[in-house]
């Protein structure tokens, strides 16, 4: 991994560079001292981050203080113009590592505490307006025993490049909420996150994972969570905030926070005044039983049972989207000099709306049924060769059956002679 400074170097007044940390989208991290002595973290923002506006995400929350928040210090600009974050140096390492070295899942007491520290941190950022946007294991820290959440300030930076380097990492869509697909970045985005989060705690794995970043994303908008590996006294908390709906998630995040600290705590029970009684040997309590497995039929769902008329309209709104971005795109594809006449306008026109209501119209069908059927397969496979079929015809192909091949003069002669000789031969072996 390659940085843009070396050991040693001042490329910030004040700080001396020590190593070379981690990169991403956002730009370089470095281990750095001050000249007082102080062990600080400088991330350089590179790309859409050097903005005034890009950066008042950053300088919002220099002034926030709290024990499960990494510190930001300073915003500060070196001689090139680049803008460094001066934050503090958390020597612990995060989440990620950590579920990595247990792929079934962290004992639920361990993940409920991690989630409770996450949780405090969230909702300190949310007190102040900030939304984090960007929750995941990487960001989350342990050292010395004290959860810490990282990045927070940058939650706006990132957005920036949101159609880009944010979709196509495939670690990051694997913690965005659907609605993110709208371009709605209210609190809830973060109780989602925080739901796969915990999720991943417990199982060891997150609920939608894919090929690609645009399958996951699909099956975060369309397919329910499979929550048969969750622990029973978490199934309601972890189905609720994995709502598609973001009204149906919780309010906030402290209110999910309860939720979690309440699982397995027993209730209190009040003490009645004994009786003064003879002392005898008390028999043995029946040990426990343990909580059954549900069946799977038997968990709740994420998604809310909507009516027909309300899938309807979902429907039809979606594909009166469809219809109208497939015309800016089509126009917007002419003014470019693609195309040179309405009939080629209204041929790519006509396939990409039909290739749109192919893929929504199914997706609806099947958006509250568990699983990914083989039916659902051939469906979506025939609809595609029929659009490929849709899409030759419009361009003048027309399927052509061969015609049977007439006998020529020649060829009737021949077979007509041939008759009259097998006519006139004797019976019997010729001599």
């Amino acid at each position: 991994m390659k940085f843009t400074y070396s050991s040693g170097q001042r490329p910030l007044d004040g700080y001396v560079l020590k190593r070379g940390i981690g990169r991403g989208g956002f730009g370089e991290v470095y281990f750095a001292v001050s000249d007082g002595g102080k062990e600080v973290a400088l991330k350089l923002l590179r790309g859409n981050g050097n903005s005034g506006i890009e950066l008042r995400g950053v300088a919002q929350c220099l002034n926030l203080k709290h024990p499960n928040l990494v510190g930001l210090y300073d915003l500060k600009t070196d001689a090139q113009g680049d803008p460094w974050v001066v934050m503090e140096y958390v020597a612990g390492e995060p989440l990620s590592f950590v579920l990595n070295r247990h792929p079934n899942g962290l004992p639920a007491e361990l993940a409920q505490q991690w989630f409770l520290a996450l949780a405090r941190a969230v909702a300190c950022l949310h007190d102040h307006g900030i939304v984090h946007r960007d929750l995941k294991p990487g960001n989350i820290f342990l050292e010395n025993g004290t959860v810490k959440v990282g990045d927070y300030g940058l939650s706006k930076f990132i957005s920036g490049s949101q159609r880009t380097a944010q979709t196509q990492s495939v670690g990051t869509v694997h913690y965005m909420a659907p609605e993110i697909s709208t371009g709605n970045y209210g609190k809830q985005i973060d109780v989602y996150a925080a739901g796969i989060i915990l999720y991943e705690m417990l199982t060891g794995r997150v609920p939608f994972d894919g090929e690609s970043a645009g399958e996951i994303l699909m099956k975060h908008l369309t397919s329910p969570p499979d929550l048969t590996k969750v622990p029973v006294d978490y199934l309601p908390v972890v189905a609720k905030a994995l709502s598609k709906n973001p009204a149906h998630r919780y309010a906030s995040m402290t209110e999910m926070a309860r939720a979690v600290e309440a699982v397995g705590a027993a209730p209190a029970r009040p003490v009645p005044v004994a009786r003064p009684r003879p002392v005898e040997k008390a028999a043995a309590p029946p040990p426990p039983r343990p909580k059954p497995r549900p069946r799977e039929e038997d968990i709740p769902t994420v998604l809310p049972v909507p009516t027909a008329r309300g899938q309807l309209a979902e429907l039809s709104g979606s594909m009166a989207l469809a219809a109208v971005f497939a015309l800016l795109g089509t126009t917007l594809w002419a003014s470019v000099g693609r195309m040179q006449n309405l009939t080629d306008m209204g041929t790519v026109f006509f396939l990409t709306v039909a290739a749109s209501w192919a893929v929504l119209v199914p997706g609806k069908v099947w958006a509250y049924h568990r699983g990914d059927s083989w039916r659902r397969r051939l469906v979506m496979m025939f609809l595609g060769v029929l659009i490929g079929m849709g899409a030759l015809w419009v361009n003048g192909w027309v399927p052509k059956v061969p015609a049977r091949r007439a006998p020529t003069p020649a060829t009737v002669g021949s077979s007509a002679h041939c008759c009259r000789r097998a006519r006139a031969w004797p019976r019997g072996r010729p001599t």
